[in-house]
């Protein structure tokens, strides 16, 4: 019998009702399925500093599941409620784990990026009327204990405070309780909750705020059958790796560390081993990553493009990888060379899924047993539905035929409830059901998903418009490169030109002037042969690993706008800031009143708003 198509296989899997086939409804259910499944099996190893010799913190399944239930009693003995919001301010803990998903058992769990300004942090809790705040501590001397500070300052809605460390108590509080959070939920019954107090499959499990790069941080709002649904379908893909131990360096305030890196390894028994509380910013993390993948025998761990860069650049060690066979890469896109690079030097497999907030973490996926082309991210998951269409006026015009590049369209158990803010929603959904992932890709006759580019970051170049990606394969392709982003940099004349920045192995041996060559002779498109091309010694990252294009494109503005001046005569000091309701800003300071209107008029047709400070 010939084997099946991934559209046949996935066909055949429908045939039983996603309902049937997946018997947790509540991200609750799935901790207490473990806790009758596992009971003695280790479920949390916590490393806080990631040195080789370091003893790490274990937690049970049934102990994690007894701390859990008395994390949910604390919280329903501060008057939590079901639409209540408990906000997480924390590293990667093994109470990160303990408050977010009680949080969900009795309320609404609310992961918050703790690196994010202060400013968007207040947004969010403001936005979601938290009501109870997790965090480490008070303390004033560090950049978090100061923000909470401010947080209590700014937020009306806070009631209770729940700390790591108590020792730094704010002074003059009368609104607010602060309490030790492991001192407080020792003092809780174990036992589970009544059934008529445990979540329903409908009910609002976590709001997760998205992006916080730029501009107002979007709050979605994820059920618990859209969250326990994705683990589920998850867990059965990676059936197949048995219960070996899982490295998770990636934050849990992302979809991708939370729901395919954490839970979806509780529901079948694995442990999860938190590389520090700082995961892959900690240096050690990187460092010592293949001393642990040998020490827990790993057989797969999730990933981003970028720290499959910082892998490759390791030195080789005595250290046998017999056990490693697989990484799941995810939250950008995968350069095919650094794919091939990673799988040749580390005789692995590397997958590129792809996902989002919105779909509760996983779009698509290549299914076991099958291969892709290229940089393919396989096929949309079990019982979801992905397309490609040409949208006008958030209505389909036309779906797309095989291999034609439109926007991605998703529906499915996965994806999410809309975001909390209405006007958000405004433009998410097309024909009222589909959600418009923002993402160009064209799907072949197979079902497999290639991205193309964000429709938000095409290169407007005189009205040709130009996928970044184009470029950015191109500079990979190159020898010497280990990282490539391709940017829209404004342009008196056309809009936009493509301009590039790179990280390389050697810039002794690879040069600026080498890759522009390099890029003229491999790229057919003209138009996207980029006008200039920078070498940096790394790039600026958003905590999640993903590159932060915003100080990219700051940079390329500031420059075009430098070089203008320059051959002007114009003597100012220039920066660039995103401002997302007004667009690309230019501060000038001009050191002469009286060049104001000659800059005026040099900058007129560049797409910038320009904001004047004159030094007299």
């Amino acid at each position: 019998m010939s084997k099946l198509t991934e559209v046949e296989l996935l066909a055949d899997l429908e045939k039983i009702n996603d309902q049937d086939r997946y018997h947790c409804k509540t991200t609750y259910d799935i901790f207490c399925h473990a806790a009758d499944e596992y009971a003695a099996d280790i479920a949390i190893v916590e490393h806080l500093t990631a040195d080789r010799d370091e003893v790490a913190n274990t937690l049970t399944f049934a102990t994690l599941a007894k701390k859990l239930n008395q994390t949910a009693k604390l919280y329903q003995s501060f008057g939590v409620e079901r639409t209540d919001v408990i906000s997480i301010l924390l590293p990667n803990l093994a109470e990160t784990h303990l408050s977010m998903w009680a949080a969900q058992a009795v309320g609404i769990a609310n992961p918050i990026n703790y690196l994010l300004q202060v400013d968007h942090i207040v947004e969010i809790l403001n936005e979601v009327k938290s009501k109870v705040l997790v965090t480490v501590s008070l303390d004033q001397s560090t950049e978090l204990g100061k923000k909470v500070h401010e947080i209590i300052a700014r937020v009306p809605s806070l009631e209770h405070i729940l700390v790591l460390d108590n020792r730094y108590g704010p002074s003059n509080n009368n609104r607010i309780t602060i309490t030790d959070f492991n001192q407080a939920i020792s003092t809780q019954s174990s036992e589970r909750l009544t059934k008529n107090s445990q979540p329903k499959a409908d009910d609002i499990a976590m709001y997760f705020h998205t992006g916080g790069t730029t501009g107002r941080p979007k709050v979605a709002k994820l059920s618990h059958y859209n969250i326990s649904f994705v683990v589920q379908v998850y867990a059965g893909f990676n059936a197949f790796q048995g219960k070996s131990a899982v490295l998770n360096a990636l934050p849990l305030f992302h979809v991708f560390g939370v729901i395919a890196a954490s839970l979806s390894m509780f529901f079948v028994g694995r442990q999860v081993v938190i590389m520090t509380p700082e995961g892959f910013r900690n240096p050690n993390t990187v460092k010592n990553w293949w001393f642990f993948v040998h020490k827990y025998q790993v057989c797969w761990f999730p990933t981003v493009p970028t720290i499959i860069s910082v892998l490759l650049q390791q030195a080789d060690e005595d250290i046998d990888l017999s056990c490693f066979e697989h990484a799941a890469c995810g939250s950008a896109p995968l350069p095919i060379e650094l794919k091939l690079s990673f799988q040749r030097r580390f005789n692995c497999n590397v997958t590129n899924g792809y996902g989002m907030t919105e779909s509760s973490c996983v779009v698509a996926r290549v299914l076991p047993g099958y291969d892709v082309e290229g940089v393919s991210v396989g096929n949309g998951i079990p019982y979801s539905r992905v397309i490609a269409a040409h949208v006008i006026d958030n209505k389909i015009s036309r779906v797309c035929g095989s291999n034609e590049p439109g926007i991605i369209l998703v529906k499915g158990p996965n994806i999410f409830q809309g975001y909390l803010n209405e006007s958000d929603n405004e433009g998410a959904w097309v024909d009222g059901e589909w959600f418009n992932t923002g993402d160009l890709g064209l799907i072949n006759d197979l079902g497999h998903i290639q991205l193309t580019g964000r429709a938000k970051d095409l290169i407007i170049r005189g009205g040709h418009n130009i996928d970044p990606q184009i470029i950015e394969d191109a500079l990979m392709a190159h020898a010497g490169v280990l990282q490539a982003v391709a940017i829209g940099q404004p342009d008196a004349h056309a809009g936009e030109i493509p301009v590039a920045y790179v990280v390389v192995k050697d810039p002794q041996q690879t040069t600026a002037a080498e890759l522009l060559h390099h890029c003229q002779t491999h790229i057919n498109e003209r138009a996207a042969i980029p006008k200039r091309i920078e070498i940096l010694d790394s790039f600026p990252l958003t905590a999640v690993g993903k590159v932060f294009k915003p100080i990219l494109r700051n940079k390329a503005t500031e420059f075009s706008v430098n070089a203008l001046f320059k051959a002007n005569n114009i003597t100012a000091h220039v920066s660039a800031a995103f401002d997302p309701e007004k667009g690309q800003v230019v501060h000038v300071q001009l050191s002469n009143t009286q060049d104001k209107e000659k800059v005026a008029t040099l900058l007129i047709a560049v797409p910038v708003l320009v904001d004047y400070k004159t030094t007299l």
